[in-house]
């Protein structure tokens, strides 16, 4: 351990529990945004309304559940004759969110308020806390689509801090509803108070003015122990409602003080930062938490306490709603008076610090319970004076009342753990009008969903003015109990029923997230079956409500079928889609189809490097030998044109065009020279030539053939990089000039600050002579069919397939389409048309079709800038020609295409492509570069600030150069999908070659295979024939008869019959073989050996790249494919170094997956020797990538792909997707796909110590659920409990206890002293099905006996094969008070496979209790050391050995107080406590065996969470994540001075993840082991160990990026990750634990510039960088 060890650390999955949400106008004026808080993820998103589908398109997937008693399991099923609730009619448009943009803060979010400025300044800011005592007030920045911190306001003075170290701030932020002021909690009971600038004042110079701090005890108002805070609306200044305990109690005081809480209103005067106390209320509950305010005309605030609520308005209280009879007792005397016994039945306990609840107008409020459960509560009075509070249960279970009669989760219902609410203010449209009376919330959840929900009241209960405000409390007697008194129960229920039947709630949207997360396993995935696609599986939410959620990092795609093609290894795939045409009436016209996605593929199109074949698509392929294709020779690219009736070719040499029968309709020839690439988009078929030459094609509607455009002269100059086809088919790309006319308000506030304002007739004639119709193909092909039907008779159309019938060859119209030039309403249609040109001086046009005008261009697009800014655009063609260019650019050109090859990557290719199909409409750009990377840009509207002063200072009729320019930006899209390799194409290149050399040698083998079996076959049939001559001539012998004749004749017909056989020496399954060789007489087979051919591929050291590059031009193949339909999502699909794919869902957010397609080699290729390997022998390429990619549908496959691997295989797949997501479907739009089912069927909660396990031998999961049950204390009273055990044992006719036995604590019964008992949860140990996550099987735990360790460990058997085994250890505990002696068990649990219920194939395992025993502790850890059980029992740790089913302890060794975690490698065993810290403690085996304690932590007081092992090469490093959310590391040095002899472990480093750490799990490597850090928030950090060159160079840009970049709220990356003075164990962090957040994100989605920058300051590359990156983070890629 001399050795220095450095750790590298990054957080690989982001948080999703959504802890705060606030709405507010963010992006623009008027937009209606949620802003969430996801730990320190900032994400902003955007409410818009959208057409959804009919009800009947829509499965049902509610779940039902059997009973538990029944003999089949209970297992969850659907039902069909229900739909969806929540569903609306046909045709009508429905609120979902849209995510804007999601930042990563260098701190955790812990409040967020908006910060209202009103319609003058047009949109809101957002104010955001963090810990300890800091704010930051941020806008959003239009321009760059990011955020601006406007200021940063910083409270951790030691003036302010008290004496104790206060690591439960909560840092709670209030803004005020009128925008006046905000107030920050800050050290208990001081306020910060933020004042802002008047809404709408222009004037102002800042949005804020100077903060003060108020301390609530010395400002004269006497506040002590402040619990909640609230700002009031309706005052002139603004009101704070304080709700404090000025003496504090606990149920233990009781008897003495209940009624200490008080609330208190009190006024701030911004101007001479002072406050005044207006009114109070004393008196109330001790147990009061949290304050809601309720606005006019009722007003006042909502308290709310475990078991009442009460309402106080104008220092006095209403009333007291009880929610159970025991809040009796909770009650003082005085206040007796004011008691509200209407929901005393509903026996309701709240957590409020866990319940949300929110206003449904002005009297009503929604309340979420801790268990999900939803209220209604409504306020029933006259004017301010609140006598009644009526409660009703919506949605949820009541477990109070039903608690054995739980059912799962159902995932249609609004019964979700709340975290946070917040109502939306959503402007309706006139097709949305119907949701006008409705109100919109969102309600963030803890256990994995957080909903987007309408609430209606059909009643409309709220009314407008005067006394009516409030309904009187007489009109709420009859309403709610008729006739009948108010002491009458049953009449209340019953019309309280009444009264919240007319609430109706919908869900319209949600948020799948990971958090809350109590537990984390890695599993195998059951799909792939594959060791190294592993997945991820935690647990989410409590014991009351739980979830499991499925992660990995992988797309895995469904395999449908996989099969390699006769021939040479496929080089390319493409499949088509083509319409019939029929002559009805003298006019050629499609078929009529209601939808184009219900168009299977027609042809299937393969290349390899030689030839192409071509396949009938459907439900089986079949070859199709004559077609109209061209087959001698390999395929650049093939698609459809003229609305999918025509399909185009594009070969090495030209162009072929063929109808749906497979007929070839034209021919077009290059003449001296090649196609590389190509590209096709409906009517235009672009063309790249080997010469540099760019030729562009364009279809005519009325001919219904091609012909060349007339293109700019320097795409003829060879200065076209890359280039790219574009159909706006919803219309996005807008100039400068329509948004002029969207914005003439914004313009006008400018031409009044210059003097000159524009009248809105001015803005009418802009549209004057534009008129857009809008069409989308691919979505309604009716429109695109009768575009494409062309008059001609019969007799003509026959004609078309007759070479000899045209006038003019395809040469001549060519000529003539060049002299004329392309008609634009021939081949646009409606949808405007655009190509993107890449030029090798790095600039990107985009020239609209069909006149190549360029309507805009950036600089320097191989920069990969953050922003892509439009520069200014004249309007004119684009008609530089390369001839033309002065000497100066033609060496700038040089300059910049030499720097791009000096830092070993360059643009590739681009793509720019709208994703989401009908309803979304947002346009991605896409580059890659030859290095494999991919970079993702969003296009926005934004109109250049020249435009906009020209515009404001000029008249709306003049016009301006830049009219017709596009008003466009691109921003882009963060992604953590790392993939760099500079030589990758070489690399392929050589793979290809030796390929190709292996299946030429394959071939030859074949045929001397062959050769031989025909030798075989003559050996065979010759010995046949002389034993045939043998047995006649003995017949003859025998018998004595016949003549010589007939001998003779019978021997010449068997030599005849010998002459005659044919046997057939073509290579099998080679569909290329000559006829003539098929069938050869075996004479005429030589003799000798055949020997290889001479034109065999070169050896690997010969493999020239030049040659190769031009045998395979891997750098000019086709590499982004568009999927309009890939599993419900529309999505591009990125060959190369690392498939991926980029997709979009409904929340409008490109997502950017790795895919993992499994890969082998084909017979073709598999060598002759055993135990090769494919990857080091060169055959196939680490990593898995894929070479082609083309959509698949037919009635086996809807929406599939078929893809290319890199081998030749071609493997038919689709998205394992469903369409109800949240009932168990993977869905795909989050940061890593992800898969959320319910805990368990009959159970709803979740285990928060024993989680889920997963057994390796069956691939299955073990989950320990819960569900609730009442817990009563025991009998203390030993003869009372003697006697009841007595009276029992004679009812069920068992013996007697002994007299003066003392039964045990467990035994007693149960002694009800109460009607509200608390809940406690019931463990039980489900066995999960690793397909579909359904509970197969099930052990039901004792009474009060808790989960406390739950783990697969490889145990040692001899009845096993390999003399081990995985078993299921799980370590409980019981909970019976603090006055019971505590006890626990150990569990060994296996998986047997069994016979499986009919019908019902996932029940083919069981569990199986193989061994357990009760100990006198609990046994709070499990863990494993060669191949031994190590349990802790209470302060003791054992190790005993499983042998013969039994466990025997052998070893011991005695801790301090609570031992968290266990873990083992080799013959080492690392401890952690709960309260003493780390031990790193050695194993003996030898002679006696015992456990010796090697080395502790210095100061041994760290809580200790969970502890594992890293390890690289020869260096071990001690891992261990206390209960603060920080990360510590250690080594055992023995050798050095400060361990005293190796007694204390060296601390060498530590890192914060400011989330407390639930599991640790260690991914082992060939030379490296990984740990996965899951914290509470979802998020997931990956730990390992990096040597100490690549540690200081990356240390030493990191540090210059901290310095460099600017941070998002003003905040401190490194006093983030640094851990608090007061946990640092007096002792100086050491500088060993390198933060990769900030790093990797600038080398992965940050700007060339930016990252050769910060290599060349520290003297390195960034390529060195981007090396050490993608080597360290290598391992992280096994999900």
């Amino acid at each position: 351990m001399r050795d220095p060890v450095y750790t590298y650390c990054r957080e690989i999955l982001p948080p999703s529990v959504v802890e705060h949400a606030t709405s507010l106008s963010f992006t623009r004026p008027g937009a209606c945004n949620l802003a969430l808080a996801r730990g320190n993820l900032l994400e902003v998103y955007e409410v818009g309304l959208v057409m959804k589908k009919s009800d009947d398109e829509v499965p049902s997937a509610e779940y039902e559940y059997r009973d538990a008693g029944a003999e089949e399991f209970d297992l969850p099923m659907i039902r069909e004759d229900q739909t969806a609730p929540g569903q609306r009619s046909k045709n009508t448009k429905q609120p979902q969110l849209h995510l804007i943009g999601r930042w990563s803060l260098h701190g955790k979010i812990m409040d967020l308020r908006a910060v209202q400025r009103g319609k003058a300044q047009g949109v809101d800011r957002l104010l955001l806390s963090f810990a300890e005592a800091k704010m930051s007030l941020v806008a959003f920045d239009a321009d760059t689509q990011s955020i601006a911190t406007e200021s940063i306001h910083y409270y951790e003075h030691d003036a302010l801090k008290q004496r104790t170290f206060n690591d439960g701030q909560t840092c709670d932020l209030r803004t005020d509803p009128e925008g006046r002021c905000a107030a920050l909690r800050l050290y208990d009971d001081q306020l910060a108070v933020l004042p802002f600038a008047a809404p709408g004042d222009l004037t102002a110079a800042k949005p804020y003015a100077d903060s003060f701090v108020v301390n609530l005890r010395d400002a004269g108002i006497g506040v002590r122990n402040v619990r909640d805070f609230v700002f009031l609306s309706g005052y002139l200044e603004p009101t704070l409602a304080l709700l404090h305990e000025q003496d504090p109690t606990w149920p233990g005081r009781a008897e003495e003080a209940v009624d200490t809480c008080s609330v208190t209103i009190v006024s701030l005067d911004l101007g001479r930062n002072s406050v005044s106390i207006l009114n109070a209320a004393s008196k109330l509950p001790y147990d009061c938490r949290t304050l809601l305010p309720v606005p006019e005309p009722v007003g006042g605030v909502m308290v709310f306490a475990s078991s009442s609520i009460t309402h106080v308005a104008n220092g006095a209280i209403s009333c007291i709603s009880l929610l159970n009879h025991a809040a009796k007792h909770g009650i003082g005397a005085s206040m007796q008076n004011y008691l509200d016994e209407t929901n005393v039945d509903l026996e309701l306990v709240l957590d409020p610090c866990g319940s949300v609840c929110t206003l449904v107008g002005s009297n009503t409020v929604v309340l979420w319970t801790q268990y999900g459960s939803v209220f209604l509560l409504r306020l029933a009075g006259n004017g301010r004076l609140i006598k009644r509070i009526v409660a009703k249960q919506i949605a949820g279970t009541d477990i109070r009342k039903n608690p054995h009669e739980l059912t799962a989760p159902v995932w249609d219902d609004i019964s979700i753990l709340p975290s946070c609410a917040t109502e939306l203010h959503l402007v309706y449209d006139d097709d949305s009008a119907h949701l006008s009376d409705e109100q919109l919330f969102f309600i963030g959840g803890r256990s994995g969903r957080s909903l987007l929900v309408g609430v209606r009241d059909a009643n409309t209960l709220d009314s407008t003015s005067g006394d009516s405000d409030n309904i009187a409390e007489d009109d709420i007697e009859a309403e709610l109990y008729g006739d009948a008194p108010p002491s009458s129960t049953t009449n209340k229920s019953s019309e309280r029923e009444e009264w919240a039947a007319s609430y109706t709630t919908t869900v319209y949207d949600e948020i799948v997230g990971t958090g809350t997360v109590v537990g984390m396993d890695i599993g195998v995935s059951a799909a792939s079956g594959a060791a190294e696609n592993l997945e991820m599986v935690s647990c989410m939410g409590n014991e009351w409500r739980g979830s499991l959620c499925i992660q990995q990092r992988h797309i895995q795609p469904e395999i449908v079928a996989s099969f390699d093609l006769p021939g040479s290894p496929v080089r390319g795939v493409w499949t088509v889609r083509c319409l019939r045409e029929y002559n009805i009436g003298g006019v050629m016209q499609a078929a009529d189809l209601a939808s184009l996605a219900d168009l299977s593929d027609t042809f299937m199109v393969v290349s390899r490097d030689t030839s192409t074949s071509v396949f009938a698509a459907g439900d089986e392929l079949q070859e199709l030998e004559r077609t109209g294709f061209y087959i001698n020779g390999p395929t650049i690219d093939v698609g459809e044109i003229l609305g999918y009736t025509r399909v185009v070719q594009v070969h090495t040499h030209g162009l072929r065009v063929v109808n749906a029968s497979g007929r070839e309709v034209q021919s077009i020839g290059f003449d001296q020279d090649q196609a590389v690439i190509a590209e096709l988009s409906d009517p235009y078929v672009l063309v790249r030539m080997r010469s540099g030459k760019t030729v562009v094609f364009e279809a005519s509607s009325d001919s219904g053939r091609l012909r060349e455009a007339a293109v700019p002269s320097y795409f003829e100059g060879g200065q076209v990089v890359a280039a790219s086809l574009f159909e706006d088919m919803h219309h996005v790309l807008g100039t400068n000039r329509e948004w002029a006319e969207r914005n003439k308000d914004t313009l006008n506030d400018q031409a009044r600050a210059s003097g000159e304002a524009m009248h809105d007739g001015d803005f009418d004639n802009l549209y004057a002579d534009a008129t857009v119709k809008k069409r989308r193909r691919g979505v309604d092909p009716t429109a695109t069919q009768r575009q494409s039907r062309r008059k001609h008779s019969d007799d003509v159309f026959d004609d078309l397939y007759d070479e000899g019938d045209s006038d003019k060859s395809d040469e001549e119209e060519t000529e003539d389409a060049k002299d004329e030039g392309a008609r634009p309403e021939d081949v646009r249609g409606d949808s405007p048309m655009y190509v993107l040109v890449l030029t090798d001086s790095g600039d990107l046009n985009v020239l609209r079709l069909p006149q190549f005008e360029r309507v805009w261009t950036t600089r320097r697009l191989d920069n990969l800038l953050d922003t892509l800014v439009g520069t200014q655009v004249d309007g004119a063609k684009l008609a530089s020609d390369s001839s033309s260019d002065s000497d100066e650019e033609g060496t700038a050109r040089n300059h910049v295409a030499a720097a791009s090859a000096a830092h070993g990557r360059r643009v590739d290719q681009i793509q720019l492509v709208q994703l989401g199909g009908d309803s979304i409409t947002d346009t991605h750009l896409l580059v890659l570069t030859t290095a494999g990377e991919v970079a993702v840009y969003r296009a926005f509207e934004h109109c250049a600030h020249e435009y906009t002063s020209q515009r404001a200072a000029s008249h709306a009729d003049l016009q301006l150069d830049t009219d017709d320019s596009l008003a466009l930006r691109f921003v882009r899209m963060q992604h953590d999908v790392l993939a760099y390799d500079p030589e990758y194409q070489q690399k392929m290149r050589r793979v290809q070659a030796r390929q190709e050399k292996a299946y030429a040698e394959w071939e030859e083998r074949s045929k001397m295979q062959a050769v031989e079996k025909v030798e075989e076959e003559r050996t065979a049939r010759k010995r046949a024939v002389e034993k045939q001559q043998r047995e006649e001539a003995m017949a003859v012998a025998d018998w004595d008869e016949g003549s010589d004749e007939e001998v003779g004749a019978s021997d010449s017909v068997v030599a005849k019959a010998e002459e005659n056989i044919e046997v057939s020496v073509a290579a099998p399954d080679d569909i290329y073989a000559d006829d003539s060789t098929l069938s050869k007489p075996a004479q005429d087979i030589p003799e000798q050996p055949i020997t290889p051919s001479e034109n065999k591929p070169a050896e690997d050291n010969d493999i020239d790249d030049a040659e190769a590059a031009l045998r395979y031009p891997l750098d000019l193949t086709r590499k982004f494919i568009v999927l309009d339909n890939l599993g419900g999502y529309p999505a591009v699909f990125v060959t190369g170094l690392r498939a991926v794919v980029v997709l979009a869902g409904s929340k409008r957010y490109a997502r950017v997956h790795p895919i993992r397609v499994p890969v082998k080699l084909p017979p073709s290729l598999q060598p002759v020797e055993k135990g090769f390997d494919a990857e080091a022998s060169g055959l196939l390429m680490p990593g898995r990538p894929l070479v082609g990619v083309a959509r698949f549908h037919s009635r086996a496959c809807a929406n599939g792909i078929v893809v290319l691997t890199q081998s030749g295989t071609l493997v038919v797949a689709r998205l394992p997707v469903s369409a109800q997501t949240a009932r168990g479907g993977i869905e795909f739009d989050s940061a890593w796909p992800v898969r959320c089912i319910p805990a368990g069927t009959a159970h709803g909660g979740i285990s928060t110590q024993g989680g889920v396990a997963f057994h390796a031998g069956s691939k299955s999961y073990v989950a320990a659920t819960s569900s609730p049950e009442p817990f009563y204390i025991r009998e203390p009273n030993p003869d009372i409990a003697f006697r009841q055990a007595t009276e029992a044992a004679e009812a069920a006719g068992k013996p007697v206890p002994a007299p003066r036995t003392v039964i045990p604590e467990y035994q007693r019964h149960d002694l009800r002293t109460t009607s509200v008992p608390p809940l406690v949860p019931r463990f039980s140990i489900d066995l999960l099905s690793p397909e579909t996550f359904e509970t197969v099987d099930s052990y039901m735990l004792d009474v009060h006996e808790h989960v406390a360790a739950m783990q697969t460990l490889e145990l040692e058997s001899a009845q096993a094969e390999g003399g081990s085994r995985a078993l299921v250890c799980v370590g409980t505990g019981f909970v019976l008070g603090e006055d019971v002696m505590s006890r626990g068990r150990i569990y060994v649990f296996d998986i047997v496979d069994v016979v499986p219920l009919p019908g019902r194939p996932q029940t083919n395992r069981k569990l199986k209790l193989l061994y357990t025993e009760e100990v006198h502790g609990v046994v709070s850890a499990v863990g494993e050391l060669r191949g031994n059980l190590v349990m802790s029992e209470g302060s003791k740790l054992y190790v005993r050995s499983f042998a013969n089913d039994t466990l025997t302890s052998f070893a011991f060794l005695d801790c301090h107080t609570w031992v968290r975690s266990a873990v083992g490698l080799r013959n080492f065993l690392l401890v952690g406590d709960v309260a003493n810290g780390l031990s790193f403690v050695g194993f003996q085996e030898e002679g006696p065996a015992r456990l010796h304690v090697l080395g502790r932590d210095a100061h041994a007081c760290l809580p200790i969470e969970c502890a594992d092992f890293l390890v690289l090469g020869q260096q071990l490093q001690l891992l261990a994540a206390d209960s603060h959310g920080h990360l510590h590391l250690f080594v055992y040095a023995p050798r050095d001075v400060h361990s005293f002899g190796g007694q204390r472990l060296l601390r060498r480093g530590e890192f914060s993840l400011r989330s407390r750490v639930v599991s640790l799990r260690r991914i082992i490597g060939s030379s490296r082991h990984v740990c996965l850090a899951m914290t509470f928030d979802g998020s997931v950090h990956a730990v390992s160990m990096v040597p100490e060159k690549t540690y200081k160079r990356l240390q030493r840009i990191n540090g210059q990026l901290a310095k460099a970049v600017p941070p998002i709220a003003g905040l401190n990356p490194r006093e983030y990750r640094a851990v608090p003075l007061h946990r640092r164990q007096n002792q100086a962090p050491k500088r060993t634990v390198l933060d990769a957040d900030l790093l990797v994100p600038v080398y992965t989605n940050g700007s060339v510039v930016r990252q050769k920058e910060a290599a060349q300051r520290d003297g390195t590359t960034a390529d060195r960088v981007l090396k050490d990156i993608v080597e360290t983070e290598s391992v992280f890629g096994i999900f």
